[in-house]
């Protein structure tokens, strides 16, 4: 069997708990969306100030009309 891993999580109080989240109701969504950008730029290695180009090329599949 498995043992669980106690050393993982703490006790917490919930004013402690209330302060490690990260979106408060009082944060804007201009900064909601600036925090999320970093972190997805963390996860997939991606530099926050200069990102890769997108590709803008529009393509069609499926069955071609005649």
């Amino acid at each position: 069997m498995y043992k669980l891993d106690k050393t993982v999580s703490k006790i917490t109080t919930n004013e402690d708990a209330e302060n490690d989240k990260k979106f408060s109701d009082d944060t804007s969504s201009s900064e909601r969306l600036q925090q999320s950008w970093w972190l997805t730029c963390m996860a997939y290695g991606i530099d926050p100030e200069n990102p890769p180009k997108m590709e803008k090329r529009l393509t069609y599949k499926g069955k071609h009309r005649p």
